[in-house]
């Protein structure tokens, strides 16, 4: 049986036994439709939304192979406006509880997100492990839409990408009770990860890739992916990866796997001046050697780790230079962590934080233990002929 068979026989196994046993919520299958995902844009007229629900298949799904699911496009006023007027669409109630995505436009990330996910939050059917994303496309509904080129179920492939980005660490995983808390939260900036089309051989796919950057409820700004790797270090949440190390020429020249990391963060004051300490411990793997020089002695190895520590305190340390200059926006925590810490120091800054933040020095160490190294113990050595 396929994985997308199994998905829908469970739920609807869990639907059957709600209405078998009696409940005061009492529905019927054939009268719901299962909303996958949801994608918002701004609509042609002014003020209005533009909304792309993603609909599981039921009866289709369970007849074939492929993923069965339908795509459903409706403009209004209001978030619950163009939902209940769905329901005229589809003729059944919209299911919302095992929903996986909501993908946001950039021009609504822009102007302001309370007004479409507030109703989300507030919904009592609405699940709070649905992940978040802002599209870096024209539009959402062109991610979202991506369905039918790929012949799966979009969201729920989203999903999938969200569980296993430890493995990359190039975006956040943000799912919509973390980013409303961040919303909420004096000192506190949220962010979520950026979505667009990648296009190989006339294969098109989405792509996790990246950091939108939020002010309140407004999209300022954005980091790469590769900035974001060093931003998840900063923030004590990176859990796997490749740490790219440059040799003394500045050359990439290895490449290590980072098995595991902590990162402990540390406010104090240096003559009269706060200052934010940053001490990462950094366990990884040698994977991959583009040199040709032997490198299977202890002094090798750990010239490796002093090259990878220097690249890994220069690189956290111009991700936060960029966030402090461009954003001013403390996307690492710094002020949930001067809370907790320095409350006193806290109440007489809280209130300018953006601008302390901006000015706030920044120290990092770093230090890179290789545990275990490729399975040769030498380069592959090319002679003349």
């Amino acid at each position: 049986m396929s994985k997308l068979k199994r998905i829908l026989l469970i739920v609807t196994s869990m639907m059957l036994l709600i209405c078998n046993t009696g409940c005061w919520n009492y529905f019927e299958i054939d009268d719901m439709s299962i909303v996958a995902g949801v994608a918002i844009d701004k609509g042609k007229k002014d003020g209005q939304l533009l909304v792309t629900t993603e609909i599981v298949d039921t009866k289709e799904g369970m007849k074939s192979s492929q993923a069965g699911f339908k795509m459903i496009t409706l403009a209004g006023e209001t978030m619950f406006d163009i939902v209940r007027g769905m329901i005229s669409i589809t003729g059944k109630k919209l299911f919302w509880s095992h929903s996986k995505a909501i993908i946001l436009s950039e021009e609504i990330a822009r102007e302001g997100v309370t007004k479409v996910i507030d109703w989300y939050n507030r919904d009592t059917e609405t699940r709070s492990d649905v992940y978040i994303f802002v599209a870096k496309e024209k539009s959402a509904q062109e991610i979202i839409s991506l369905s039918s080129s790929t012949e799966s179920i979009m969201s729920y492939a989203l999903a999938q990408q969200m569980r296993t980005e430890k493995n990359v660490s190039t975006a956040p995983v943000v799912e919509i009770w973390d980013f409303i808390d961040k919303l909420e939260a004096s000192g506190e900036y949220a962010i979520a990860p950026l979505i667009y089309v990648h296009e190989q051989n006339k294969t098109k796919n989405a792509r996790v890739s990246g950091t939108a950057i939020f002010r309140m409820d407004k999209m300022i700004g954005m980091i790469s992916g590769e900035e974001t790797k060093y931003m998840l270090f900063a923030n004590n949440q990176i859990q796997g990866g490749v740490l790219i190390v440059k040799d003394e020429s500045g050359e990439p020249a290895f490449s290590l796997e980072i098995l595991s990391n902590r990162t402990k963060i540390k406010p104090v004051w240096i003559n009269g001046k706060l200052q934010i300490k940053l001490n990462t411990l950094t366990h990884a793997g040698l994977d991959e050697v583009k040199s040709s020089g032997e490198f299977n002695n202890l002094d090798s190895k750990k010239t490796i780790e002093r090259w990878a520590e220097k690249e890994l305190e220069e690189q956290i340390l111009s991700v936060i230079h960029k966030v402090q200059k461009d954003y001013q926006a403390d996307i690492f925590g710094f002020g949930e962590l001067l809370h907790e810490k320095m409350p006193r120091t806290w109440e007489k800054i809280e209130k300018n934080w953006g601008e302390e933040f901006s000015n706030v020095e920044i120290v990092v160490n770093s230090k890179v233990i290789i545990e275990s190294s490729a399975q040769t113990s030498r380069s592959i050595k090319i002679h003349q002929k």
